[in-house]
């Protein structure tokens, strides 16, 4: 039988065979029996084009390339994808749940963050399995929304398994190791560690520098926590030491004259009023003002923060153990504060807002350097300035009618931690004790008639002193009824800090009793 080309083929009847008698069926059976020979009609006609490349004829496509056909189910759901596999699933459903956990953690809903991050390490360990960088991040970002839960026990459990699983999967030095290390840190500082804390933030820093090297900006934020450590526990030359090399990261290869310098700027004048480098805070200010004043004029709006920073900067007076430092008047900051006012009287760009903000600042600082008097006409003046349209209505609210604190007081945050010797062993375990006082805030906006509440345990009897002495520098902007400044009763503080259990001191009849 003839055939055109390419239009005969052989079928092969398919047969139901079983795998165990596969071998006899081949014995019993020639192929070439079975065989027969089936004559197709030409599969297209010959005034299509010879450059087609597929025709379809009952269920089946030739192709003209490869001079063959093939079998399809539905010619017309050829070109159709197949559904993606369950893993594809699942990681679709990985990227949506971690952009509600993102969000949550923008939006403060750390409970949200919370129940969110469980279901992304349960979805990730199903994927990738337990022993994955991936199930490592998993459990760092459960972490975080459990500390900023205030379960920092789970939290400290989690960021170590994070961190053991990136050193079974990879190595001790593998940079995926940093975040999960300045978390846990920040987490130990916060159950009262600061000596696990710091080794686990410096460790986090000799990570940084092996793969990113020593001068890499990435390691600020860590070098910062250790500040705060060396802060909290009363170190202050290694805090002023960590800071300076903060300062010197940022601002490498940067311009002094440009305005790239600012941000680093504003960052090393915060730290060095925290530091009480007061002086060297006004520096940093004036060289932030004469950036600004080279590239946009001496009246932008802009210069009103640093202008208003550097006139509150006057208040203190920098320790004699720091530095030589020339005499300062308190006055000397008002000339800043008024020209602010100024700026944002005059120019046009300026809002409410902007005003308010240099009214207040003026009036507080007032405050600040005890000129009560001076500090009551300005904020009776706000008052009537933000009375006058309903928007304002909030902003006097919130800033006239309620207590606002000025002026902060940071009494030892653990027990003992201003002896030279700074004992803070590695293997014991800090307990948390509070001190409690009640007092009113007079029109001046200092407390006065001062009253101990509760000291736990009450053996803390020099710590509760401490604090009282401490209380005598904490001011706040005397509150506002009806345009009139008043006093506020029955405000309470209370100091937490952490203690070893042997600190607890003895009682006279416990000494006495020792002493036989």
């Amino acid at each position: 039988m003839k055939c055109l080309p390419g239009t005969c083929f052989r079928v092969l009847p398919l047969v139901a065979v079983a795998m165990t008698g596969a071998a006899d069926v081949q014995a019993q059976t020639d192929p070439e029996e079975e065989l027969e020979i089936i004559e197709l009609e030409n599969p297209y006609d010959e005034s299509q084009s010879a450059g087609d490349e597929e025709q379809i004829f009952e269920g089946l496509i030739y192709d003209q390339k490869t001079e063959q056909y093939r079998l399809v189910a539905d010619p017309e759901e050829e070109d159709e994808e197949e559904p993606p596999s369950q893993r594809e699933v699942d990681k679709q459903e990985l990227g949506r749940l971690f952009n509600l956990y993102k969000e949550s953690l923008s939006n403060q809903n750390f409970l949200e963050a919370d129940t969110l991050a469980k279901q992304i390490v349960e979805l990730s360990i199903r994927i990738y399995g337990i022993n994955s960088e991936e199930s490592a991040k998993a459990l760092t970002n459960l972490a975080i929304a459990q500390h900023n839960n205030g379960e920092f026990e789970a939290a400290e459990r989690n960021y170590e398994a994070s961190i053991d699983i990136i050193e079974q999967t990879s190595d001790r030095l593998n940079e995926a190791l940093i975040n999960p290390l300045k978390g846990l840190g920040a987490t130990q500082l916060a159950i009262g560690r600061p000596d696990l804390a710091r080794s686990t933030l410096q460790r986090a820093v000799h990570v940084s520098h092996v793969n990113e090297g020593p001068h890499n900006k990435d390691q600020v934020e860590v070098l910062e926590s250790i500040a705060e450590i060396y802060l909290a526990i009363g170190e202050h030359k290694d805090a002023v030491d960590m800071q300076e090399r903060v300062f010197t990261l940022q601002s490498r290869n940067i311009d002094p004259k440009s305005l790239d310098i600012i941000p680093p700027l504003e960052k090393q004048a915060r730290w060095q009023h925290r530091l009480q480098l007061y002086e060297r805070e006004r520096s940093s200010w004036r060289h932030i003002i004469s950036v600004l004043e080279k590239h946009h004029g001496k009246n932008d709006l802009r210069l009103i923060p640093p202008l208003t920073s550097l006139g509150k900067s006057y208040l203190f007076i920098t320790p004699v153990e720091y530095e030589m430092q020339t005499d300062v008047s308190v006055a000397s900051g008002e000339t800043y504060l008024r020209r602010a006012n100024r700026i944002a009287d005059d120019n046009p760009d300026s809002t409410w807002e902007i005003r308010e903000q240099t009214m207040l600042a003026l009036g507080d600082y007032y405050v600040l350097s005890a000129r009560p008097n001076r500090a009551g006409r300005v904020y009776v003046d706000l008052w009537e300035y933000l009375s006058e349209d309903e928007e304002r209505h909030g902003n006097r609210r919130d800033h006239l009618e309620r207590l606002n604190l000025l002026q902060n007081i940071y009494p030892p945050k653990y027990y003992e931690s201003e002896q030279t010797d700074e004992r803070l062993p590695r293997d014991e375990e800090f307990e948390t004790g509070t001190v409690s006082y009640g007092f009113i805030v007079n029109s001046s906006g200092r407390p006065s008639n001062i009253q101990h509440i509760e000291t736990r345990p009450p053996e803390f009897t020099d710590m509760q002193e401490r604090v009282r002495r401490n209380l005598r520098h904490l001011v706040y902007r005397p509150r506002l009824a009806e345009g009139k400044v008043v006093s506020t009763p029955d405000v309470v503080y209370t100091h937490e800090f952490y203690y070893r259990p042997e600190d607890i001191p003895a009682t006279p009849g416990e000494e006495e009793s020792a002493q036989e």
